[in-house]
């Protein structure tokens, strides 16, 4: 992926994990995932503000989720000095919020 965004570093092994389950599975699919996910990155970059916010989430900055096309996964990230932070490549299934001690370490930098 070229996006250049601050990130948690457990957000980038989750992400390198999945794709590798999928390439594993099917050749090629994790490819797929990459560009899934780099395309979610792109309409972050675009409208940061337009996806909806974590539910329940009341703090600032506000956490919001973007879903990838094609795959369960959502991208979870806050705006900070203008650019998106990137605390996790969320399966659907996976417990809800379990990327918010991230959230701590990541917006106090």
């Amino acid at each position: 992926m070229t996006h250049e965004h601050p990130e948690h570093p457990d957000a980038g092994a989750e992400l390198f994990a999945a794709a590798e389950r999928y390439e594993q599975a099917q050749p090629g699919l994790g490819h797929e995932f990459f560009d899934r996910v780099a395309d979610a990155i792109d309409a972050i970059e675009t409208y940061a503000d337009g996806w909806p916010p974590f539910p329940g989430w009341n703090r600032e900055p506000v956490v919001r989720t973007k879903r990838t096309k094609q795959f369960h996964y959502r991208v979870v990230y806050f705006v900070k000095d203008g650019e998106p932070v990137i605390l996790a490549y969320a399966h659907e299934s996976q417990k809800p919020g379990y990327w918010k001690r991230r959230y701590d370490e990541m917006s106090e930098d």
